[in-house]
């Protein structure tokens, strides 16, 4: 990976990192609705898991990396409203 590359994702890890501590509860809660409906991928599947497609494990993982950035800020889960 080239050096700038590299840079990059080490500046938005920090500021990522930094987020919870700099936001105001506002802030905080607007991140959060942001990352809810992000957090889970949205396939067009009725029965989530049941069928796995290939070529999807990019946006599993970006799915999960959101997950666990809304766990960091302590963001209800995802799916708490539909209960």
């Amino acid at each position: 990976m080239p050096i700038g590359q590299d840079a990059r994702l080490i500046a938005y890890s920090k500021l990522i990192d930094a987020l919870p501590d700099l936001l105001d509860s506002r802030g905080r809660q607007a991140l959060c609705d942001w990352l809810a409906p992000r957090q889970v991928l949205h396939d067009g599947q009725e029965d989530p898991g049941a069928v796995i497609v290939e070529g999807l494990e990019t946006e599993l993982a970006i799915a999960e990396i959101f997950r666990q950035l809304a766990e960091r800020l302590d963001c209800p889960p995802a799916d708490a409203d539909r209960g």
